[in-house]
């Protein structure tokens, strides 16, 4: 994974396409430049894509940007969506002056708020007229309850309640109620992929990490569940993740000092790309039938012939029964 990278290519994943837009120092299509080959991009724009419909929540900037990229230069439509207006507007604009109109729509929205997952859905469909493809990538980070940065260990009863109800109405209610309104639909076209951003399994369990990795960990359960019961309806249910801390807005200053897109040198953070490769492979028609399986970004293999033998390599092991403590 060693490589150089410059602050440029990751502006994008700290939510800098708003302060770009603002100022006028540079254009947002200047500020996004991938950290992998362009081989390794090449191997992933499947014919497939073409025309695909993927909804991507938390779709404005840091991994569901990243993604958001990739799938549009493969030729798909997305649908993204946010909390913030501004944010979604400034993207909207920049991908309708890249890559022509009628590939992107937006819906401002709260993943934690039922209602707001349904008009998500049906914000896509209105636009697009179907929905091929979920990426459940919007969560909130522990750090907005106060981290008190890396070296202070904050145990459970010591974590305010509302970090409760905000990491799991988001990082797990809103995951269900997306996919929840979503699937009926892709249940009744035959055809799906509902994928889902988890974290690593050492994360999980992690002391001064209370609800975010248990979250997690009850995200992942969930999907081996989904999986189990789409079966045989055309739609997958997988999960995606990093394989460590990434550098993106999402790990805070106080967390990991310097900037975003320079803290992925040294190998203090992976760069904030690093989950793209399996993500969209799993968009494509190469994974059809894939179903229940975990994808780690870090172990995409860039010497692999093809991205279906680096895809493997990403891919955990099954445990049919988990072991629980």
């Amino acid at each position: 994974m060693a490589s150089t990278f410059d602050r440029a290519q990751f502006l994008r994943a700290a939510g800098a396409v708003t302060f770009l837009a603002a100022t006028g120092s540079t254009t947002a299509a200047e500020a996004y430049k991938s950290s992998w080959p362009e081989a390794t991009l090449q191997q992933l724009r499947h014919p497939s894509l073409k025309e695909r419909v993927v909804l991507i929540t938390g779709g404005s900037r840091g991994f569901g940007w990243f993604i958001a990229e990739e799938l549009l230069q493969s030729g798909a439509k997305v649908v993204l969506t946010a909390r913030g207006e501004a944010a979604l507007k400034a993207v909207a604009d920049d991908i309708e002056r890249r890559h022509g109109r009628g590939r992107c729509a937006t819906v401002a929205g709260d993943v934690s708020q039922q209602p707001d997952c349904a008009r998500m859905v049906e914000a896509a469909l209105e636009a697009f007229g179907r929905i091929d493809v979920l990426i459940n990538n919007a969560g909130r980070s522990p750090q907005d309850f106060g981290s008190r940065g890396a070296g202070r260990v904050v145990p459970f009863y010591e974590t305010p309640d509302e970090a409760l109800h905000t990491l799991i109405d988001t990082n797990y209610k809103g995951v269900w109620y997306v996919s929840k309104a979503a699937a009926p639909h892709m249940v009744k076209q035959k055809f799906g992929k509902i994928i889902s951003i988890s974290t690593s399994a050492g994360n999980m369990v992690r002391p001064g990490n209370p609800i975010y990795g248990p979250g997690k960990a009850a995200l992942e359960a969930m999907t081996r569940v989904w999986a189990q019961e789409l079966k045989g309806t055309g739609v997958d249910a997988n999960i995606a993740l990093p394989g460590g801390a990434a550098d993106t807005a999402f790990i805070r200053q106080e967390v990991v000092a310097g900037r975003v897109g320079e803290r992925s040198q040294n190998g203090r953070l992976l760069p904030g790309d690093v989950i793209v490769p399996p993500v969209v492979w799993l968009c494509t028609d190469a994974t059809n039938g894939v179903t229940g399986v975990r994808a780690v970004g870090m172990n995409w293999d860039r010497t692999a012939s093809s991205a279906a033998e680096a895809f493997r390599k990403c891919l955990d092991p099954h445990i049919d029964v988990p072991q629980i403590m």
